[in-house]
């Protein structure tokens, strides 16, 4: 089996082409919002509820818009970019792992902010009404 070469490379260009897809190809993109099954039956916003209406303004390049619906989603695509990025970055420098492996601490640490983004988000005082998505 022939090994594909620079597949950091690949990732990245199939994900900006799939994003641009969307953006672009697809008419009906910025109405198919679906519901989120957890406020639906349990009234809860959840870490990701908003991350759809998120990721269409990041599409549009509506940053503050992106934000306003899920602050948590802007910051994980940030940081996947740059990570993604780095690989690359990596990849045609020649490195034999493009990207290093993550230390565990930084999963647990991951798991703990999403958690806890999903519970202030639904504290029912200001501040924190800001991380629900309007």
């Amino acid at each position: 089996m022939r090994r594909i070469r620079r597949p950091w490379t690949w990732l990245a260009v199939a994900g900006a082409l799939g994003f641009l897809g969307l953006r672009f190809l697809w008419t009906g993109w910025s109405t198919a919002s679906p519901s989120c099954v957890i406020r639906r039956f349990t009234g809860l916003q959840c870490p990701g509820c908003g991350g759809t209406r998120c990721a269409v303004r990041l599409l549009d390049g509506d940053i503050a818009g992106a934000i306003a619906m899920n602050p948590l989603v802007v910051l994980l695509a940030a940081l996947g970019t740059i990570w993604i990025g780095y690989g690359v970055f990596r990849e045609w420098k020649g490195e034999p792992r493009p990207l290093p492996l993550l230390p565990s601490w930084v999963a647990w640490s991951l798991a703990i902010v999403v958690i806890g983004f999903g519970v202030v988000r639904n504290l029912p005082w200001w501040p924190f009404t800001l991380l629900v998505p309007h």
